[in-house]
């Protein structure tokens, strides 16, 4: 069927009956999956939607109602065939009409394989990430990964989409309606700082986090408040040991609800390249990234809401498309060579 006429558009509508999104990993990904999501909800409104995820970032679709169902995927790449089993059985003919693949891994083809009539593959840009990292070679036009994702629906009749990534809350999925953090969030006069990442080489130094805190007391008279979950605690430790009293210590959350919880009552954010900063644009934060061993042109600034971006220009970055464990030059100017006086003017200029 050629997809031109309003009629063509409406009978090729009709035909999608189901879409399955797969987005195993990571958490900053999986967030930048939902406005593709979104638009395939607005674009085939009798479709049902399903999403694949791992399980640990389950929580990301848990209220979000754009989703008939989440399907958690264990990490164990072995339990892949039981999950696809799963997925096979709850439809009615054992298949969706179209899969759409995000991942584009061994695992997530493993679990589209056999299940669908229409197959979409977002783009990996390996060669691109290659020659940054290696080459030193950068795009002249960044592509951001969701409009990467976004790419591999092309020739589909969507509907248009330009807002940001969404992480509901059931207060908000009884409302019907997606607001972020509030509007009284700014009269609170709280900034949210994100220590925490997985990769050392994403993580500014604890005394430059620190003198970061005195400042905002001291400078913009608000109150700075630390973020993030379990495994960022000693990061939280460090950073506390030069934080002024006034700095509120938030971190330890268990779950993404703990941490949209805190974000709510902030204004704005600084954040390292993590996932807590696509969480934050979720909630429509403004946002201060501080990029070490990876770049903003590998395409995963924030989306959807104002930011600046504080960075050394050293010439080894990025190290990485990911992060690594530590610094392969063993100087780390990639973060020592970023002070509080960049991060602070940055925060400044995008409040202002």
């Amino acid at each position: 069927m050629v997809v031109g006429s309003v009629t063509n558009i409406r009978k090729f509508r009709a035909l999608i009956r189901s879409i399955l999104v797969i987005r195993l990993s990571s958490l900053g990904d999986v967030i930048l999956a939902t406005p593709i999501v979104r638009q395939l909800a607005h674009s085939f409104p009798d479709a049902r939607i399903d999403v694949a995820t791992a399980d640990r970032f389950a929580d990301v679709w848990a209220h979000n109602p754009y989703v008939t169902r989440c399907w958690a995927v264990e990490d164990d790449p072995a339990r892949t065939d039981s999950a696809k089993l799963k997925l096979a059985e709850s439809l009615p003919h054992g298949r969706y009409d179209v899969v759409v693949d995000l991942q584009h891994s061994l695992r997530s083809s493993l679990l589209r394989k056999g299940l669908c009539d229409t197959l979409r593959v977002a783009p990996k840009y390996r060669r691109e990430k290659l020659a940054m990292v290696w080459l030193k070679r950068f795009p002249r036009h960044v592509v951001h990964v969701v409009d990467r994702y976004r790419s591999c629906l092309e020739g589909l009749p969507l509907a248009l989409d330009v807002a940001g990534p969404e992480v509901w809350t059931p207060a908000e999925r009884a409302a019907g309606a997606y607001e972020g953090a509030p509007p009284m969030a700014a009269s609170l006069n709280r900034i949210a700082v994100a220590a925490g990442a997985h990769h050392a080489t994403k993580r500014w130094l604890p005394e430059r986090f620190g003198e970061l805190c005195h400042r905002i007391v001291d400078e913009l008279g608000a109150t700075p408040v630390l973020v993030g979950g379990p495994a960022d605690s000693a990061t939280v430790d460090a950073v506390m040991m030069y934080a002024p009293p006034a700095t509120v210590r938030a971190d330890g959350a268990t779950t993404l609800a703990d941490t949209i919880a805190i974000l709510d009552t902030c204004s704005a954010i600084v954040t390292n390249d993590t996932g807590v900063m696509h969480l934050a644009s979720a909630r429509r934060l403004p946002v201060v990234a501080i990029y070490g061993g990876t770049v903003p042109q590998l395409g995963f600034t924030p989306y959807g809401v104002r930011y600046r971006i504080a960075e050394a220009d050293v010439a080894c970055r990025p190290c990485s498309h990911i992060g690594k464990r530590s610094c392969p030059k063993k100087h780390f100017r990639c973060m020592t060579d970023v002070h509080a006086t960049q991060v602070l003017s940055q925060l400044i200029d995008l409040q202002s």
